[in-house]
């Protein structure tokens, strides 16, 4: 029987009870007085939790009466949300005016009918409560009495979606033995299949991404391919993710066309298969997918992992590579690592080690278990910390039975209470689902897991606390970018374990059936037979969450008439519902049955064909969160979205139809977040400034909105504020925002003529880009900024358009062009792109550049800028900030459209500095030492029309560029010679990325750039094509041609090489 955590709802439900609010409700609905009682009973009870929890492993009879009470709590729970929301009716009709005494006689019936139901539920509840509380003493339970650690401040840990080798311990043997296998044994039977085998946390998938990353292995075959098979062995899948690794296309095709597709992917090629955590023991279904998989080149490989040995014996060519489990010795160095902070190291205390090391013999050479235990320990200070973990007695489970590890539950078990629950809740999404993190901590707010008050955080940064606490003791780990995350399968099971029958996860093709006393469920639907067989959905009514992953939706699936009937169907048997996920489902309108969903917090409908809000979206009187992202179809939200008085985050961003915002959105007084991005809204209604607890609203990519209300600044709770690029002025008074601290675009002067001293008064944070300066009239306006004072910034641009300064000539429409002329299509205007540099050239401006100069000399950045950006400044010397290095943090820098400037700053000095972009300066003749600049990785040189060579002056030194990778160098019209340096000099050690063209004058590269991977290139340029002539780029695998419209063939140098890169693309003008 699964763990129960009963104390984190009892107190939410004591909570509630206690708040002013629901004393009023209560009043309102006659049932005050009973439901202070049930609030005494419940406190009463509340206060021993922590000891009944804590004891529960060992006495089954006290897990049944924690079952009991949970069960009473959430009936409680539920009695609360119908009080409060008859409440909320009653209060409506009040609003709107219904005084007519037949209205009032006609709802009185209904009202005595409403207490009456009201008191007979309480009474069931008190009874229940009662037994539960006079139970309580046969367990001598004490009060206040808890096993919970301490929380302390966590160090959290990095992670990234690759396998970091100095993470990996004691594997080296074990790499080196399937290497060989991999690249010095034939096969006797064409694919070669090397397998390998061991239980859950063994670090099977670690090993193979060891070798999958290794150089040897990369060198040797031609196409890697990482497929994550699991337990469903769909072959029609497989050869969609094979073919979906290799490119970036979307391959939802038929099982034929796929076999086709794959066909002309790895045929004649020796590519390397990597088939992860596989469960499939039928042998035809292998037998079928093996031999779709023998059109590679002799020497093709699949690595195989598996937790079964039957596996490995069906699919295997060679004998399986049985996983051991690590020594001890390198089971404590993955445990100490953990374990011991710099603040605490092993060094520093002898006794902890010694008990460590006891801790980590039980650990049974798993990986996963010594670091989920090092990462628990990492929390405890004291000795006898360490040797209650040490004498648990949980570890003399049998593994056999559980399939659990005892290490992994006795983590668990050491979770503070409000931890468990939000870990277990998670066995609900399918294995190996990717999670994003925004939506997790939505789904634990809606089911109460999370609470905030005026004192507290808001919910959402208290659940990213939640998400990184449990990242930081390795039950999460980084889905593959930090916005997911995802469970380890041992760990899944083990969140399964516990979490017992409150969570499911249904992975079907027919009927749906879920457990009684099922609360949260997933299902996985994978095709449209499925939505013929709900019925059995009506027999559990307890279920709080549903959430629909349509990850396998297969082909047929995109009627709407059975996903309508599915959601009606949901809507009017699982009304006790708080969080409905119901993604991705090709639904165009909402069952009037949607209404039924009183309880309901959470509701995401993203990425559906919704055309309209209906108007029983009112009756939605919980809900919190909705979620329209993607909507595509969506045109218009009904006015009864005012009615939603508690919704406090709404997500449009992505409705590409969704052209304006109804008045009555002023309504909903608790919104916190309005998301709008990408949206094609033209103008926001007035009524917006009256949403005043607003926090965070975002408007980036709106591209038809191009200003904001006038009177914005009434908004005072906004802290986000994201424009978007398009934004023409900004509204006056917007530094009275005091709470702003993101506002990524600001633009002075215009329509509303707002000052930058309005800058002044924010603190703003992240990035900043500062459009039309040259509506900044004085260097004081641009002192009073403050840009210095603000020490959070992390990112700036500063931009003038130079189009407001160009002097239009007579008889020459195009010189007031220059920004389309560098910005444009040229082709499209009939002129080369060495026609429109010239026009650029010789455009001239009307500015005051001593004003310019002294204007860009106060808008000195904060000293821990990291990236800093210039564009169409006219001035001819750098500010002083940047050449007497005032900016030691800087990491990217542009320089753009600076068409006056004669000379750079030292870059050599920045010794952060990693990206370098030099364009359009037609005034800048030497690139002197920019070989010196210690970190730099990536640099771009584009249209610097007065520098003639890149040598010594270029290099700065006999050894330059040690660390660039990526180089840049087009539009250089009178380069026209490019040196390797003197003799040896080592010529850009490790570049791998190069683009080069539009250089006319240059005939000779300066060596055959054995390093280079990867190329950009014009189809047509002789210069490249030379040097691929002559052997140049020896180890390229990688090329993007630039091609014109007319051209169909490949030139002779470049047809030999473009069958064997690994990469290829082309783009035309």
């Amino acid at each position: 029987m699964a763990n129960v955590v009963a104390s984190s709802l009892v107190r939410l439900v004591c909570d509630r009870m206690g708040t002013k609010l629901m004393k009023e409700y209560g009043l309102l609905s006659g049932a005050d007085k009973e439901l202070k009682k049930l609030g005494g009973i419940l406190e009463m009870i509340r206060d021993v939790l922590d000891d009944a929890e804590a004891r529960q492993e060992k006495d089954k009879a006290l897990r049944g009466w924690l079952k009991k009470l949970k069960d009473a709590a959430f009936e409680i729970d539920d009695l609360l949300d119908d009080v409060a929301i008859e409440a909320v009716k009653s209060e409506n009709k009040k609003k709107t005016g219904i005084i007519e005494k037949v209205r009032k006689l006609s709802a009185l019936p209904n009202s005595v009918k409403f207490k009456h139901t009201i008191a007979h539920r309480i009474k069931d509840i008190r009874e229940k409560l009662d037994e539960i509380a006079a139970e309580r003493s046969k367990f001598h339970l004490q009060v206040n009495m808890t096993t919970e650690s301490t929380r302390e401040d966590i160090v959290i840990r990095e992670s990234c979606s690759f396998v970091d080798e100095s993470e990996v311990y004691g594997r080296e043997e074990d790499k080196e033995k399937i290497i060989d296998s991999l690249v010095n044994t034939e096969s006797k039977n064409g694919l070669g299949v090397v397998t390998i085998v061991g239980m859950g946390g063994l670090g099977k998938t670690t090993i193979a991404k060891l070798v999958f990353n290794n150089q040897t292995v990369q060198n040797h075959f031609d196409q890697f391919i990482w497929v994550s098979v699991n337990e469903n062995f769909d072959i029609r899948r497989i050869i969609k993710n094979i073919l979906e690794s290799t490119l970036t296309s979307n391959f939802d095709l038929s099982l034929e066309l796929l076999q086709c597709k794959l066909k002309e992917r790895l045929g004649g090629r020796r590519f390397l298969l990597v088939l992860d955590d596989v469960w499939n023991e039928n042998s035809e279904k292998w037998d079928n997918l093996r031999g779709l998989l023998t059109i590679g080149a002799q020497g093709s490989k699949v690595i195989v992992t598996s937790r079964s040995t039957r596996v490995a014996s069906i699919m295997g060519t060679v004998e399986p590579y049985i996983l051991a489990g690590l020594s001890e010795e390198d089971c404590w160095l993955l445990f100490e690592r953990r374990a011991f902070t710099l603040a605490t190291t092993s060094d520093t205390n002898s006794n902890l080690v010694a008990i460590g090391k006891k801790i980590v013999k039980k650990c049974g050479g798993v990986p996963l278990a010594a670091k989920v235990l090092g990462s628990l320990m990492r929390f405890k200070r004291k000795e006898s910390e360490w040797l209650a973990i040490r004498d648990n007695d949980i570890w003399n489970i049998s593994i056999v039975e559980n399939e659990i590890l005892p290490s992994l539950r006795l983590s668990y078990i050491n979770l503070p209470s409000h931890l468990k629950q939000c870990f277990a809740y998670c066995a609900l999404f399918p294995k190996n689902e990717r999670i994003w993190t925004s939506h997790l901590i939505q789904l634990w707010i809606a089911e109460g897991f999370i609470q905030s008050s005026d004192n507290r955080a808001e919910s959402k940064d208290v659940g990213m606390e939640f998400v990184e606490e449990l990242l930081s003791r390795s039950l999460f780990q980084y889905g593959g970018e930090t916005s997911c995350i995802k469970m380890h399968d041992l760990i899944h099971d083990m969140a399964s374990y516990v979490a017992g029958e409150e969570c499911s996860t249904i992975d079907t093709d027919g009927i749906i059936t879920i457990g009684e006393n099922t609360r949260y469920s997933s299902f996985v639907c994978k095709n449209s037979p499925l939505f013929g067989s709900l019925y059995p959905l009506g027999i559990p009514t307890k279920l709080r969450t549903l959430y629909l992953s349509t990850s396998s939706l297969g082909i047929g699936c995109q009627k709407e008439e059975p996903h309508k009937d599915f959601l009606n169907t949901i809507c009017t048997n699982f009304i006790l519902l708080r969080a409905l996920y119901f993604s991705n489902y090709p639904i165009e309108e909402l069952p009037t049955s949607l209404g039924n969903l009183r309880h309901l917090r959470y509701l995401d409908l993203s990425y559906t064909n919704l055309k309209t809000l209906p108007s029983h979206i009112r009756h939605l009187y919980n809900l919190r969160t909705l979620d329209l992202a993607r909507c595509n179809y969506l045109e218009k939200l009904s006015d009864s979205i005012g009615k939603l008085s508690k919704l406090v985050e709404l997500i449009l961003c992505g409705c590409a139809s969704l052209h304006s915002l109804p008045d009555s959105i002023g309504q909903l007084k608790c919104l916190k977040i309005l998301d709008l991005t990408k949206s094609p809204v033209e103008s926001l209604p007035a009524c917006i400034v009256k949403l005043t607890n607003l926090k965070s609203l975002r408007l980036e990519r709106c591209y038809f909105l191009h200003e904001l209300p006038s009177n914005i600044a009434e908004m005072r709770s906004l802290i986000h504020l994201d424009v978007g690029n398009y934004l023409e002025c900004t509204p006056c008074g917007i530094g009275d925002l005091c709470h702003l601290r993101r506002m990524p675009i600001f633009v002075p002067g215009g329509k509303t003529k707002c000052s930058i001293r309005e800058l002044g008064k924010l603190d703003l944070m992240d990035k900043l880009q500062i459009k039309c300066l040259e509506n900044v009239k004085t260097p004081q306006e641009a002192k009073e900024a403050k840009l210095i004072c603000k020490n959070d910034l992390r990112e700036l641009k500063l931009s003038w358009n130079l189009q407001s300064y160009a002097i239009q000539k007579e008889n020459n429409s195009d010189t007031n062009e220059e920004g389309k002329s560098i910005d444009s299509d040229t082709e499209e205007d009939g002129k080369s792109i060495y026609e429109f540099i010239e026009l650029f050239r010789e455009q001239e401006y009307s500015v005051d550049i001593p004003l310019v100069e002294q204007i860009l000399e106060n808008l000195k950045p904060p000293n821990m800028i990291s990236t800093l950006e210039i564009e169409g400044y006219l001035g001819n010397m750098i500010p002083k900030w940047l050449t007497d290095l005032q900016l030691p943090n800087l990491v990217h820098m542009t320089l753009e459209k600076c068409t006056n400037c004669k000379t750079l700053p030292e870059f050599k000095n920045f010794g952060c500095l990693k990206t370098l972009k030099l364009n359009f300066l037609m005034k800048i003749s030497s690139l002197n030492s920019l070989g010196q600049i210690p970190s730099l990785e990536v640099l771009t040189l584009v249209c610097l029309p007065l520098v003639t060579c890149l040598g010594s002056e270029f290099y700065g030194g006999d050894v330059a560029f040690t660390q660039l990778v990526e180089l840049e160098v087009g539009c250089m019209l009178e380069l026209d010679e490019w040196s390797e340096g003197t003799a040896g000099f080592e010529f850009l050690p490790r570049l791998t990325k190069l683009s080069i063209g539009k250089c006319p004058k240059l005939k000779k590269l300066p060596s055959n750039f054995f390093t280079v991977t990867s190329l950009e290139m014009c189809v047509d340029d002789e210069l490249l094509l030379s040097s691929l002539r002559s052997g140049g780029f020896p180890n390229l695998k990688e090329m993007n041609l630039s091609m014109n419209k007319g051209e169909e063939s490949l030139p002779e140098e470049i047809e030999v090489r473009w069958e064997a890169l690994v990469s290829k693309s082309m783009s035309w003008y």
